[in-house]
């Protein structure tokens, strides 16, 4: 007979499966793409079935194919939604450049290192280095979302207002990326780093947003011609 703490361990592994009360549609629905996360994170792709997903949900296959049309649509709205979920945070103008990124990078920092999201980004990037159709499917689902990120519309507001010279956002919010949380969700996916603490999370993220406004500052033109 397993011990009353593994059965609890057991349980939070698997905490969506198992027959659910009485739902609403909306509250079903996600039930549904919770059951496919945890499956699609077990499992990989392929060895998800609409079976293995209605069982970790309690709910019949027929209950599934009325949300979702097959395992592939089920799939995308999973990455589109969960995934792909937009990042929203709207920086105060009047605080300093500094100040407005940090704010940035630290919502996008909190949606990324969900345990769920991070799971997802596992189970994906083990799919897809496998799998070319699974690859192409994300990519065109990468393309699909039409999510731009909160720094690139920032960037965009301020190299037109000419606070910054920023001649590719695309690549400079790559760069920023890479300098701030790069290797912190290199360092969470693979688990060979320990996890910052939260303050010197925003320190090491402050110190790359500092050298990167350093960098992308307009130069001054000389004075006199000289």
């Amino acid at each position: 007979m397993p011990s009353q703490s593994s059965s609890q361990s057991e349980d939070r592994k698997q905490p969506c499966c198992g027959r659910p009360a009485q739902l609403d549609e909306a509250e079903r629905r996600n039930r549904i793409l919770d059951a496919a996360s945890s499956v699609l994170i077990t499992h990989g792709y392929h060895a998800t079935s609409m079976d293995s997903i209605a069982s970790c949900s309690g709910m019949s296959k027929k209950t599934l194919y009325q949300f979702f049309d097959s395992k592939q649509v089920l799939f995308e709205t999973l990455i589109l939604e969960r995934l792909f979920a937009p990042i929203n945070y709207t920086p105060v103008p009047t605080d300093s450049m500094e100040k407005q990124l940090l704010g940035l990078m630290t919502s996008i920092a909190a949606c990324m290192f969900c345990d769920e999201r991070l799971s997802l980004l596992r189970s994906v990037i083990t799919e897809t280095s496998r799998n070319p159709a699974v690859r192409q499917l994300v990519a065109d689902l990468f393309q699909l979302s039409g999510r731009v990120l909160p720094i690139q519309n920032w960037m965009t507001i301020q190299s037109e207002a000419g606070r910054l010279d920023i001649p590719d956002i695309t690549e400079a919010s790559d760069l920023l990326f890479g300098m701030t949380l790069g290797g912190p969700t290199l360092g969470r996916l693979t688990h060979c780093k320990p996890s910052r603490s939260k303050e010197k999370l925003e320190e090491f993220m402050a110190y790359g947003i500092r050298v990167f406004l350093e960098g992308h500052r307009p130069v001054s033109p000389p004075l006199n011609g000289h």
